[in-house]
């Protein structure tokens, strides 16, 4: 029987967010078109550096410190950001400007996490040095959860000037929000809105379908599976679940930390040396702080977002994505690179 040709355009919802993209290959590169795009990063000079040696560059004291095992100098630490997002602990001081409400000044707080390499990123380390920094991740998180206007903790990752980091010395931020993002929010109601509907978990369902399927998996080991959704919001996304029913980042344990950092890793090696080390933002989706069986409904994840792209009118208009790759195409070349 002759095998019908696949379409190049096919609209596809996803169960938990509602929303709409188009996959459409008419204008797809190949993977090598990018190289030549990202190859020339911008590198902060060291003597510039404000993460060469951040207490010689005017930080405070580390809130948090991590060596490698034998080693006397720090591979992680934690500081307080210079020029934070958010600061301050009166949350909640809201007033009306029109029709608009406004909360000043923006309570919280924001930290950064800074490894001591400083041309090495992510995607060139090794996995216990990423675990080290998954441990820092989860450590303040614990800690900032007890502020009183942390309504949220969201653990963020910015790779490449194309994704907001100003300094290209690797490093993470921590932010205790006021308020739920709005795109957090929108991933609570449509986990719950499903999990009403067929008393399920979304991401446990698209986990099990993902791994029964394989065509879509780019790694995974006992406790992580990394994977490109089958409703991308960017062209070679990654996302990583853990395997088990998790709703909090927080109760990661200490095997699912080291898990999560070898997938880490070699996603992020993965889009380092097939798309020519391109901008990327990774942030951990997980439930606000309010620890208790409200949220049992979630699975926390991972979501790695390579900038290969810009948005047009049609993104900007819609709201919805355009994805020039094929998702089983990004990870069958994804999940064939060796690294």
């Amino acid at each position: 029987m002759e095998q019908k040709p696949k379409e190049i355009s096919e609209l596809r919802q996803d169960p938990v967010s509602r929303d709409w993209i188009i996959i459409s290959t008419a204008r797809a590169k190949r993977p090598e078109a990018y190289k030549s795009k990202n190859s020339e990063a911008v590198i902060t000079p060291i003597d510039l550096c404000p993460f060469e040696d951040p207490q010689k560059h005017g930080n405070g004291e580390p809130l948090l410190i991590y060596k490698k095992n034998g080693s006397r100098d720090w591979w992680v630490q934690v500081i307080k950001n210079k020029f934070p997002i958010v600061e301050g602990d009166k949350c909640g001081l809201e007033n009306k400007v029109g029709p608009y409400t406004v909360q000043n000044p923006a309570a919280g707080r924001n930290e950064v996490v800074v490894t001591r390499d400083h041309g090495r990123s992510l995607a060139q380390m090794n996995t216990d040095e990423v675990t080290l920094i998954i441990k820092a991740y989860k450590e303040r998180y614990e800690s900032l959860k007890k502020e009183e206007c942390a309504r949220y903790i969201l653990i963020i990752h910015n790779h490449g000037r194309e994704a907001g980091a100003s300094v290209s010395h690797p490093h993470s931020q921590i932010l205790a929000l006021p308020f739920v993002p709005s795109d957090i929010k929108r991933s609570l109601d449509g986990s719950k809105k499903y999990h009403q509907d067929s008393g399920r978990c979304a991401h446990c369902d698209i986990l099990e379908w993902e791994l029964k399927e394989k065509s879509r998996i780019i790694f995974e080991n006992d406790l992580m599976a990394a994977l490109v959704p089958f409703v991308p919001k960017f062209s070679y996304e990654i996302r990583i679940f853990p395997k088990r029913h998790s709703s909090y980042f927080q109760d990661i344990s200490e095997e699912e930390t080291a898990a999560l950092a070898e997938a880490l890793k070699i996603s992020l090696a993965k889009i380092y040396q097939g798309l020519g080390n391109p901008a990327y933002n990774f942030f951990i989706h997980t439930p606000p702080t309010s620890h208790n069986k409200e949220y049992d409904y979630y699975h926390w994840h991972l979501e790695i977002n390579p900038r290969l792209g810009v948005w047009g009118g049609f993104e900007l208009g819609t709201g919805g994505d355009v994805i020039d790759t094929d998702p089983d195409e990004a990870a069958k070349y994804l999940r064939n690179i060796k690294v």
